[in-house]
């Protein structure tokens, strides 16, 4: 019979120190596969690893054979601290913004999403986005976050990690905390103006981002960053991790071709963090690894790469919350005329939504981004769909959507565990693996079992290339500021 007490009980440790699988089996000399199976209750360890599990664990080996926590629950200086730590730094700003009792779905969101990161480092890494934004701020720099998970996270936000509130749309008062969501509506900002009975004018928020999107939770995050970035964020990780663990760069040399085109047009840096029961394995402050031998040195490591470019500087702006009506109006008409949002490398000619979209709403604006960003979006797809009338918005357009939208379709038909179905349809349909054609008979009629219209299904199959709502988001938020503060008389 399995003991599966002993096995959960060295999984907790193991999470709570932050550590890997494969780095757990580095520490005590034994493979990631012999972790797994103590994990699952398929075998235990000897006793010479369990001496050396307990030294790892700061346990007794009578405490570790018995599962108690007896000397565990002492403050620590370690990745489990730390990461407690953000998730209360996050309830204080939840409660900041919506008060000390929020809204139950406000309070369910949050403790799904903590659920999902509190074992995982992508929480080190949202609070390190808030932190790291302090700090460029403070030198007037900028960077912009590529991956699109923690664009999806309310936990990322209320850390200041994403400019982009993932909760449907909603009004709040910044003065008595009160809180209205409005069921409908895609987006917040498309809200009409309102006061809060208490006299103050509401904020509007929420981009209507489901959890799910986080789904699967990655190690590794890219950034861009303006000229001289690179050193501001070697300097915030120093300085956000040095309690918990050790900062590392990985340079990748050899005569890779790839490499040498890279360096040749970008600055790119990787950093990895440490935990410091594994800085011994890493101890100088720069490790120089060959491109094939990189991902086996990094494995289940945590890291960002710092993508800075040498002739572009990122220019910083303040990203607004709020947009009113009459500036979303405004704005639409600016675009219209100086034809902004034209493509020209897929020639798409969006002429006919100019024509007949008479009180576009930001959503409106957010959609016509994503056919112009994206590939195989707009023409011969959503541009037949709109002509027969149907909305923008409703329409895919975004990853996040489609991701939202089938998981939502499979769950009412009873399908268990469908994350991973549909993280990897989702996958797909942005990399354009269903382009001409590509797309199995199973998976059609699994989708049409689950009532997945039938054009949505072949719209999914004309994509070639699908944008992050996160990032159409924060595009469109900074074209709108640049635009209402040049016409403050709006």
């Amino acid at each position: 019979m399995r003991d599966y007490s002993f096995g959960n009980f060295i999984s907790t440790l193991r999470m709570r120190k932050g550590l890997s699988q494969y780095q757990l089996g580095v520490l005590v000399g034994v493979s990631d596969k012999a972790v797994s199976k103590w994990e699952n209750g398929a075998s235990k360890p000897r006793i010479n690893t369990i001496r050396k599990l307990a030294q790892v664990f700061e346990l007794s080996v009578d405490e570790l054979l018995a599962c108690e926590y007896a000397t565990f629950s002492r403050d620590r200086k370690d990745l489990f601290a730390m990461k407690r730590n953000i998730i209360k730094l996050a309830e204080e700003k939840m409660k900041g913004i919506y008060g000390d009792k929020p809204p139950i779905r406000i309070t369910n969101r949050f403790k799904s999403e903590q659920l999902m990161i509190e074992e995982n480092d992508i929480l080190l890494w949202m609070g390190f986005m808030g932190k790291l934004k302090e700090m460029f701020n403070n030198d007037d720099l900028s960077f912009e976050l590529r991956t699109a998970q923690i664009g999806a996270s309310f936990i990322a936000w209320l850390l200041g990690g994403t400019d982009v509130n993932p909760l449907p749309a909603h009004y709040y008062c910044p003065n008595c905390k009160k809180i209205e969501f409005v069921d409908g509506e895609q987006c917040g900002l498309d809200l009409p103006d309102k006061q809060c009975t208490c006299g103050e004018k509401y904020h509007k928020d929420g981009f209507n981002i489901e959890a799910m999107n986080m789904y699967p939770l990655g190690k590794w995050y890219d950034i861009d960053v303006s000229k001289d970035g690179t050193e501001v964020t070697k300097r915030c990780l120093e300085e956000y991790f040095h309690e918990y663990g050790v900062i590392r760069e990985i340079e990748i040399i050899g005569d890779e071709d790839r490499i040498q085109e890279e360096k040749n047009k970008l600055k790119i840096s990787r950093f990895i963090l440490v935990s410091k029961e594994m800085e011994k394995y890493f101890p100088t402050e720069k490790i120089e690894v060959t491109l094939s031998k990189c991902f086996d040195i990094l494995h289940d490591v945590s890291g960002i790469t710092v993508i800075e470019n040498k002739e572009n500087n990122l220019k910083k702006d303040k990203i607004n919350i709020d947009f009113s009506q009459k500036e979303i109006e405004s704005f639409y008409k600016y675009v219209i005329k100086n034809n902004i949002f034209k493509e020209q490398l897929f020639n798409i000619d969006l002429s006919s939504i100019f024509s007949t979209l008479k009180k576009p709403k930001f959503s409106d604006l957010l959609a016509i981004l994503g056919f112009v960003h994206g590939t195989g979006t707009w023409k011969d797809n959503a541009e037949i769909l709109y002509a027969e009338g149907m909305p923008l918005n409703e329409m895919i357009f975004c990853r996040e959507d489609v991701y939202g939208y089938l998981y939502r379709k499979m769950k009412e038909k009873g399908f268990d565990n469908s994350y991973g179905l549909v993280y990897e349809i989702k996958e797909k349909v942005r990399r354009g693996k269903y382009y001409k054609g590509h797309m199995s008979e199973d998976i059609k009629d699994t989708l049409l079992e689950c009532d997945v219209p039938q054009w949505y299904v072949e719209s999914m199959q004309k994509i070639q290339y699908l944008f992050p709502k996160s990032y159409l988001v924060i595009l469109l938020k900074r074209e709108m500021n640049k635009y209402t503060n040049n016409n403050q008389e709006i």
